[in-house]
């Protein structure tokens, strides 16, 4: 209601009337233009539908022409044929001119028993449509066939047939004149019609019989289905526009249906053509006009904004004023041309926050009144720094509170304002509460902290669990070690091998454990080389072919010379991995193990016969504890912990692994693995004898006596002379007294709060020189390895297999024995 009255009064009255005006003029404009082209239009389609309703009747006078001279050549033939009388039929007028090659007569068996003119049809006759509608419907006017292409001359011809009666009015054959194509394209051809004009002549059932362009691709093409068609059963002289189902070329269309003889013609013209023209000349009428209105539009636009400018500018003003009050967000303005820079604007969100009503804001310094509002006067000085050179500034100030809420957090964000001359002229302030940000954000440091806290609890009490589940393990591996060697009873012994079964599946379930845990910490570092492959994969097959043939299966690995860039332990244990998984899972049948080049890398693959991965668990199958065809939890049949180390591996190294598998039929892992030149040749190290060659002294310290019992037995069996300890003050003391030890074996955790680590340390500075040292545990955690690495022994896990540990301590008095062996 506003908006109306606001039309008829000041400015907006004075504009109704000139307005009104030029909306008219723009209407007549468009009214004039559009009713022009519509009556253009409308005399194009009508001229156009005149021009194809002419030409239409000149193409079906010519078909009727052509097919009575043709009948009555046929006429005469029947009639000479009934009587056995000889015609001349190269004389007649239709031979001569053409429009007819050659004549044949058929008997109602289909042989052809006269002939004249060219030899255009060899073929039988029985099933097309001239003779077959003789025979059949018994037709009394001229039968119009199938166009065919004549196999001497390649020509296109059109055979029309009369029916042989007998006297009883019985079939007697057919008379059949062929007409060429050629005959109907050159009349269409001088009728005028535009490059894509068309002109047609069909059978009454759809079929093409002529037509002025590609007839020869064409004809004998029915389009029975056509919309024309549906048109001509309602009349059969009409017109309409439609898309032609032969080219696709929309066009006007003309079609007349010949009375006396079953022709249908049919002439076209493109729309394209027809219409082309004017519509490029509508476009630029149409073109004009917009231009025209544009142009007015604009100066009447730039009229109107002119008069509105200030209203807008006002009622702009208002609303900005309105928006920076309903702002949770203060905001300041001072003037900076003004000595102290006393405030101009503050928002009612100002006053909130600083707790100070605008009435002493006003007129008083910006800084005076933010340091008033938070008596934190250090805390403005990068603000006044900015000021002064004339930047953005942001600082974060505190601002006690007496209310519940307590204090607050504000952060100002400042912006100094300068003329064309450079000089300060004003000073815009925000300041906005971030008290929520500020403890949200102490929150998440605080969750933080506790994960950290908790992840750190997680990996001790990792190490301590492994260490107190490896303990009785380690015990009872020994105890088997030593009943296996005493008990000759066979049930006794089956009940043993039970045993040790059980024990392998815990200490699988222990190395697993130990591994993921390793790597979640990032205790493992890979040690990049290059090294040969075949290696690798030799010592793959060592330790896997003994299940192989265990199971009855064929492992097979393919040789391979290439050298790779990897890490040669972590690639090991990735491929003894994934062949473990495939004895695993495969009763039958072989394993084989093969590399494959894909330009700079090289990818190895392991093919089993097992029992297949379904497409959805293939990625499972990469996680802890995740196994299939084992919901029973066969231990026999893994832990579900390889594959997970696997991956892990995998990510580490940067080789990605893949699979490929068939329920029923095998899987396929595959590991790519970058290729490297060979490197220099190294010299073989020697490996170690598997007994002392002199005699060696081996001091174990060990807190459990069950544990250092197995130990000292299992080292006098190989050949050593034993020195056990049960704490690092008797392990000192057997030091100084008995036979100087050569080796050091020691548990971690030892009596009395003491480590294996200080141990071996203080046995190295009471003799006096650095002795190997083997630190035995079951403590996973990472800083084993650690200790083990500044310390130089080295570290085994428990449960310990005894042939690992026979070789750890030859490898480690391998320097002992050479120094002998020099000295000898």
């Amino acid at each position: 209601m506003k908006r109306a009255l606001w039309l008829f009064s000041g400015f907006g009255g004075r504009l109704v009337l000139p307005a009104l005006a030029v909306a008219l003029a723009i209407a007549a404009l468009w009214w004039i233009l559009l009713d022009r082209l519509d009556r253009e239009e409308r005399l194009l389609d009508l001229s156009a539908h005149e021009k194809t309703a002419v030409l239409a009747r000149l193409v079906e006078e010519h078909a009727i022409s052509t097919f009575r001279r043709v009948d009555d050549l046929l006429l005469d033939l029947i009639a000479n044929t009934e009587r056995n009388r000889a015609m001349r039929l190269d004389s007649r007028r239709a031979f001569e001119e053409g429009l007819v090659v050659g004549v044949r007569v058929y008997d109602s068996g289909g042989l052809l028993t006269m002939g004249a003119g060219r030899a255009t049809f060899q073929g039988t006759v029985t099933d097309r449509d001239e003779f077959r509608i003789a025979r059949d419907a018994a037709p009394r006017g001229l039968v119009i066939g199938v166009p065919y292409v004549s196999s001497e001359t390649q020509d296109l011809l059109i055979p029309v047939s009369r029916r042989l009666e007998g006297d009883d009015g019985s079939f007697t054959g057919i008379a059949v004149a062929d007409i060429p194509a050629e005959a109907f394209q050159r009349y269409y051809r001088v009728l005028g019609m535009p490059p894509d004009g068309v002109a047609t002549l069909l059978r009454p059932d759809g079929t093409i019989i002529a037509r002025n362009v590609g007839t020869l691709a064409v004809s004998g093409r029915g389009f029975a289905n056509a919309e024309v068609w549906q048109a001509l059963k309602q009349s059969p002289i009409g017109h309409m526009r439609m898309r032609s189902p032969v080219d696709g070329v929309e066009r006007i269309l003309a079609y007349r249906s010949a009375p006396d003889y079953p022709v249908v013609a049919i002439v076209g013209l493109s729309v394209e053509t027809v219409f082309g023209p004017w519509r490029d000349n509508a476009r630029l009428y149409i073109g004009w006009a917009v231009a025209t209105t544009v142009v007015i539009l604009l100066f009447v636009i730039a009229f109107i904004v002119e008069l509105q400018w200030r209203r807008h500018a006002d009622r702009a003003l208002r609303v900005r004023n309105r928006a920076l009050g309903w702002s949770n967000d203060g905001i300041m303005v001072a003037d900076a041309t003004q000595a102290g820079m006393p405030i101009v604007y503050v928002n009612p969100a100002l006053e909130r926050l600083l707790g100070t009503p605008s009435s002493a804001l006003m007129g008083s310094g910006a800084l005076t009144a933010l340091e008033r509002a938070t008596r934190d006067r250090a805390a403005l000085q990068p603000l006044r720094d900015a000021i002064v050179v004339g930047r953005d500034a942001r600082v974060e100030l505190s601002r006690a509170g007496d209310g519940p809420e307590g204090g607050r957090c504000l952060e100002l964000s400042a912006s100094p304002v300068r003329d064309h001359d450079n000089r300060l002229v004003s000073l815009i302030a925000t300041v906005r509460d971030i008290s929520e940000h500020k403890r949200a954000q102490s929150a998440l440091t605080e969750a933080r902290r506790e994960a950290d806290r908790a992840n750190i609890a997680k990996s001790k009490f990792l190490a301590a669990a492994s260490h107190d589940l490896r303990q009785p393990v380690q015990s009872l591996m020994l105890l088997m070690e030593v009943l296996s060697s005493r008990i000759t009873d066979g049930m006794t012994r089956n009940v043993l091998g039970t045993m040790d079964r059980a024990l392998g599946a815990l200490k699988m379930l222990l190395d697993g454990l130990l591994d993921v845990s390793r790597l979640e910490a990032g205790a493992v570092v890979p040690e990049m080389e290059v090294f040969a492959l075949t290696e690798v994969m030799e010592r793959v097959a060592a330790n896997s072919r003994p299940v192989a043939i265990q199971k009855g299966l064929l492992l097979h690995i393919v040789p391979c010379h290439a050298h790779v860039r990897s890490d040669p332990m972590l690639l090991g244990r990735i491929l003894q991995n994934l062949v473990e998984n495939a004895l695993r899972y495969t009763d039958r049948g072989r394993i084989l193990i093969g590399c494959r080049r894909r330009g700079g890398t090289l990818r190895i693959e392991v093919w089993d016969t097992g029992i297949g991965i379904p497409a959805d668990q293939q990625e499972d199958i990469f996680q802890e504890f995740v196994q299939v065809g084992n919901a029973s939890r066969n231990r026999d049949q893994g832990l579900g912990l390889g594959l997970a180390v696997v991956r892990r591996l995998s990510v580490m190294l940067g080789h990605p692994v893949t699979v490929r598998s068939t329920p029923g039929h095998g899987s396929v892992f595959s590991v790519e693995v970058p290729l490297a030149p060979p490197p220099a040749v190294k010299a073989a190290v020697p490996a170690a004898a598997p007994r002392p060659a002199f005699a060696t002294t081996v001091l174990v310290i060990e807190d459990d006596g069950i544990v250092r019992e197995g130990l000292r037995a299992m080292l006098v069996e190989w050949g050593y002379t034993v020195l056990a300890a049960e704490s690092c003050a008797e392990a000192l003391d057997l030091a100084h007294r008995g036979p100087a030890p050569d080796l050091i074996v020691a548990d971690y955790r030892l009596r009395e709060s003491r480590t294996g680590t200080e141990a071996i340390r203080e046995v190295r500075l009471a003799l006096g020189r650095i002795l190997p040292g083997i630190l035995v545990t079951g403590d996973t955690a990472p800083a084993r390895a650690l200790e083990a690495e500044a310390g130089n022994f080295r570290v085994m896990h428990k449960p310990v297999i005894a042939a690992d540990l026979r070789r750890a301590v030859a490898e480690a008095l391998e320097p002992v024995a050479r120094d002998r062996q020099t000295v000898a």
